[in-house]
């Protein structure tokens, strides 16, 4: 442990409370600054967690004002759902390390300290932009636990194709939220932070896209997004599995999007606990080059979802076609399925095709849409 003490002329009593499922929170004092947080067993608080870096973050004393900051941490150090570097801690803070959360609580008297209530009283117009933002995320969190306890989420679902059989062989499921007003601030505020809320709300969503895509006879493939915060997670290997079942024995993809792709151990445990679970992997957004393809084959996908950059108006661009090209030649060694996105006309469509992909998504072969009428016409629209 350090020995940095507050000067005590200042020393005020600051700790965090570490939520843990079925227990009572942990109390962790903050009595010595700096305070670090991370894997390291060398860290005055050890967290055992992949995801963890082994020096992940900081909580100083700067100048009189409690602070954390992040030591460039792979995946992140969040306060209150936004990811930072350095941010001031005030009562109450909510600080999210990987599949950890912990509440900055203090005895300090400076002050009265704000209530729930009074946070929420949108009535009051001298209250200042941390206010705002404190009472915006109490809205999201709320707007969250409703739609766990309606499942008000549906799914939009819109075709992959494969160009040489001319046929639809599955579907990505694009959830959307379902409650009144604009329910994307709560998607905009927690959807990169990793904890017990937002797991359970990304997993109701696949849940209920697995049930819906079971009624279809003619897909074989349901593919389903991960958000980067999730990627990693001990537990959602097995919650995935769990879902060929309620897909009617579909097989899952998941889709990592490609900034979440890293050499590093925890990633390469995580893609090969999917492998031997029979979970499809594909990464999402791929805009780079050959070498990259090559340098990741040891954790190579199973589907490698281009750019929608590069597909729309591929039949007028040489170089994209060209570019195309070179990714798909460079998969062809490691059985990497290439799918072509933004695929809007019959002339990217047949470039495609003819360059080398076999599997395209895109409005040309169906416009993403809820299954909310007869599968016939559902069937049809794809």
């Amino acid at each position: 442990m350090r020995t940095n003490l507050l000067p005590s002329a200042a020393t005020a009593l600051f700790w965090l409370e570490r939520d843990i499922p079925g227990k009572e929170p942990e109390r962790i004092e903050l009595e010595q600054l700096p305070f670090t947080l991370g894997r390291n067993e060398s860290c005055d608080y050890q967290i055992l967690s992949s995801r963890v870096s082994r020096e992940h973050a900081e909580i100083v004393r700067d100048e009189g004002v409690l602070k954390v900051r992040d030591l460039k941490s792979t995946n992140g150090t969040f306060v209150n759902g936004q990811r930072i570097d350095e941010h001031r801690l005030t009562d109450g803070d909510l600080v999210v390390i990987a599949d950890v959360h912990f509440s900055l609580r203090t005895n300090r008297s400076d002050g009265v300290r704000k209530t729930v209530t009074q946070v929420m009283d949108r009535g009051d117009s001298d209250r200042d932009s941390e206010e705002d933002a404190v009472g915006d995320l109490i809205h999201a969190v709320r707007r969250m636990h409703e739609t766990l306890l309606h499942r008000a989420t549906r799914n939009r679902f819109q075709p992959v194709y494969d160009l040489m059989e001319n046929r639809c062989v599955g579907y990505e499921a694009i959830s959307r939220p379902q409650l009144p007003g604009d329910a994307s601030t709560a998607q905009q505020i927690l959807e990169n932070t990793d904890c017990r809320l937002t797991e359970r709300t990304n997993q109701l969503h696949r849940l209920i896209a697995a049930e819906h895509i079971a009624r279809l006879s003619s897909a074989t493939l349901l593919f389903v997004n991960l958000q980067p915060a999730e990627v990693g997670a001990d537990l959602l290997p097995q919650s995935l599995s769990r879902l060929a079942a309620a897909a009617g024995g579909k097989r899952i993809v998941a889709e990592i999007p490609d900034s979440a792709v890293v050499d590093i151990p925890y990633f390469r445990d995580f893609r090969l606990k999917l492998r031997d679970l029979g979970i499809g992997v594909a990464y999402d957004g791929f805009a780079g080059s050959p070498h990259q393809i090559k340098a990741q084959a040891e954790f190579a996908p199973d589907y490698l979802k281009l750019s929608p950059a590069l597909g729309r108006g591929v039949d007028k661009s040489t170089q994209r076609q060209e570019q195309i090209k070179a990714l798909v030649d460079a998969t062809s060694q490691s059985n990497v399925q290439v799918i072509a996105v933004g695929v809007h006309s019959e002339n990217e469509a047949r470039t495609c095709r003819e360059i080398g992909c076999r599997l395209a998504q895109g409005d040309h072969f169906g416009h993403a849409q809820t299954i909310d009428w007869p599968l016939e016409g559902f069937s049809q629209s794809a």
